[in-house]
């Protein structure tokens, strides 16, 4: 085991921190999420790291960062581990997707996890645990279906609808209006000059799902919708992963809690395909901390950049 490490895990919604030392002792903190494009990637992830490993002291043996939104080339990555290493007492960083640190929380043998959150990604491992198959997460521009994003997107775009008269849904107009405090003919305005719009987007998913159970169809629709997306994404990995009767489900993130119609809906629909939804009772952030502790990245080596002093 390290003597000291620190390890980092989240995306839109904000990214969290954490120390763990031989000695048990633990530290944390929160920081702000960001969507991609919304600040300088490589400053950001960079100094975040580099004041959380001065608030725990010392020397630190490694640092796992595990985000949503990850650099866009080579020489991102290596701007950061330059940052990092330069400037503070990380002897070893690893960089990877969120998706890599809640498959090592959820997945104890072989089986996917799919995180949904603002956005939405998904990693499997197959074949007694001897491949890794990424799904998904490709951000809200062009893809994050089943997201919080991707559902407060399609209920407003319905909330639109109806506003000019093209069909859509007049209650989820009223509540985009009240969630926004917009008025119907500045409600795209509103949202498109929000200081984090995706965020804010994603916000409303909540308000969507409430509305599904006080049994409004559109919206109950766009969750099915969503319900379906998840459930494609677990029966396409269990196939590409040559997955057997024990394939593992793990569900995380806040669109899919266990008390939320979403999830439901997929427990629902993952009978029909012989699967059911694994618990493990572990974070992503719990997955940051089993890579921080890991000898060697194994079977995530493809996913994991690392760099050392």
């Amino acid at each position: 085991m390290l003597d000291n490490v620190i390890f980092f895990d989240g995306g839109g919604s904000g990214i969290r921190a954490k120390s763990a030392t031989n000695s048990g002792s633990a530290i944390s903190k929160n920081y702000p999420g960001f969507s991609p494009g919304e600040l300088p990637l490589v400053d950001y992830l960079a100094n975040l790291i580099i004041d959380f490993a001065a608030q725990v002291g010392g020397s630190i043996d490694r640092a796992v960062l595990a985000v949503a939104t990850l650099p866009a080339d080579d020489k991102q990555y290596g701007d950061i581990a330059k940052l990092v290493l330069a400037s503070s007492q990380v002897k070893e960083l690893w960089i990877c997707s969120d998706s890599v640190s809640a498959c090592a929380a959820a997945v104890e043998k072989d089986g996917v996890v799919i995180a949904a959150g603002t956005g939405i990604t998904a990693l499997a491992v197959g074949k007694n645990r001897t491949m890794a198959h990424s799904l998904a997460g490709d951000g809200f521009l062009v893809g994050d279906e089943a997201s919080a994003y991707w559902i407060g997107k399609m209920a407003l775009n319905s909330a639109l609808r109806a506003r000019d008269g093209r069909g859509g849904d007049s209650k989820l107009l009223e509540v985009a209006c009240k969630h926004f405090g917009a008025e119907p003919y500045q409600l795209t305005h509103t949202v498109h000059q929000l200081e984090r719009p995706v965020h804010a987007i994603a916000s409303f998913a909540k308000v969507v799902s409430e509305l599904a159970d006080a049994g409004n169809a559109t919206a109950h629709a766009i969750l099915d919708a969503a319900a379906d997306e998840v459930v494609l994404l677990a029966t396409t990995a269990k196939r590409e992963c040559d997955g057997g009767a024990d394939f593992q489900v793990a569900l995380i993130g806040g669109v899919l809690a266990p008390d939320n119609l979403v999830t439901k809906l997929v427990a629902k629909k993952l009978e029909s395909h012989g699967l059911t939804i694994h618990i493990s009772g572990k974070s992503s952030l719990d997955g940051a901390g089993v890579l921080a502790q890991l000898d060697s990245p194994g079977i995530f080596a493809p996913l994991i950049r690392t760099f050392n002093k």
